[in-house]
């Protein structure tokens, strides 16, 4: 059953049953309009009841109807009314209230599109937010990373020397030793005759803390790069003060004439046995002094 309201226009569906043969009072849930609505059988016409005669003849003033043999009446259609009283226990009156049938679902289905454009939309935000937030956390721990390797770069050398070499390819020499030479000159000189090379220098504590002073070590090369002779010698100092530096001197005479090149570095227990061999063997004599 479909009513009207006779306010606004707007219509509802609604179950006919749910009406008495009364009606009913009803509500427009668009504008709010109440009314009495009747069953949807008593607002059929209904015929004049005896506004004709049985056989058809209009009955006149005064006049008596004739007796004329009345055919058997064919059995009546149930009327509304009586599908009516079918529903003898109608629910209780209360006010029908409803949306529009074509308005609510117009309405309904914007609404659910809204709903899961708005959803969409802060998924797609929330994702792009931990996506730039987790960039960002890995940026900040490789720079971390890279900054704290480089501020300790002495103290992780110093623990784990195999990354000396990481950081000289990196172009950042680590000294492991906390020593470091500085000012090294050779110079060829003449005694009694003889050609004498002086080798001068010094050597620097770099560290905050006291360091002991091993022996230095000179080796002598030709133009290959070849070692031809080397020697080590020890520094008056035994060790040195922080930012503390201690100056050296050594000669040697007569020195290979194929040389070409000097290496000095700090000598270990292997270099020291090897020159002890050297000078035994009656080698170019040696000296340090300053």
């Amino acid at each position: 059953m479909i009513i009207t309201c006779p306010s606004c226009s707007s219509r509802y569906p609604v179950n006919a049953a749910s009406f008495a043969p009364a009606g009913r009072k009803v509500r427009c849930a668009k504008c709010g309009h109440s009314w009495h609505q009747e069953p949807e059988a008593a607002s059929a016409p209904q015929p004049l009841a005896g506004a004709m005669a049985p056989g058809g003849r209009k009955k006149m003033f005064g006049e008596k109807a004739k007796a004329e043999p009345e055919s058997p009446a064919p059995e009546a259609a149930p009327t509304a009314e009586a599908e009516d009283v079918a529903f003898a226990d109608p629910a209780p009156e209360s006010e029908v209230e409803a949306a529009p049938v074509s308005r609510m679902s117009v309405a309904a289905d914007i609404g659910n599109r809204f709903r899961r454009e708005v959803r969409r939309a802060a998924s797609m935000r929330r994702g792009r937010f931990l996506i730039a937030a987790g960039w960002a956390v890995l940026a900040l721990f490789v720079a971390g990373t890279l900054g704290s390797g480089y501020a300790w770069r002495h103290e992780i050398a110093a623990w784990w020397p195999a990354t000396a070499k990481v950081y000289a390819a990196a172009g950042e020499e680590i000294n492991l030793r906390g020593l470091e030479f500085r000012n090294v000159a050779y110079e060829r000189q003449t005694e009694e005759g003889l050609p004498v090379l002086a080798i001068t220098g010094e050597v620097l504590n770099i560290t905050d803390k006291r360091m002991a002073l091993p022996r230095l070590r000179v080796g002598l090369r030709d133009q290959n790069q070849v070692e031809l002779y080397h020697w080590t010698f020890a520094l008056e100092e035994a060790a040195l003060p922080p930012n503390e530096a201690a100056a050296f001197i050594t000669r040697l005479s007569s020195p290979p004439p194929e040389s070409r090149d000097i290496e000095i570095r700090f000598a270990d227990t292997t270099d020291i046995a090897s020159a002890d061999r050297h000078v035994s063997r009656d080698a170019p004599a040696a000296s340090a002094g300053e």
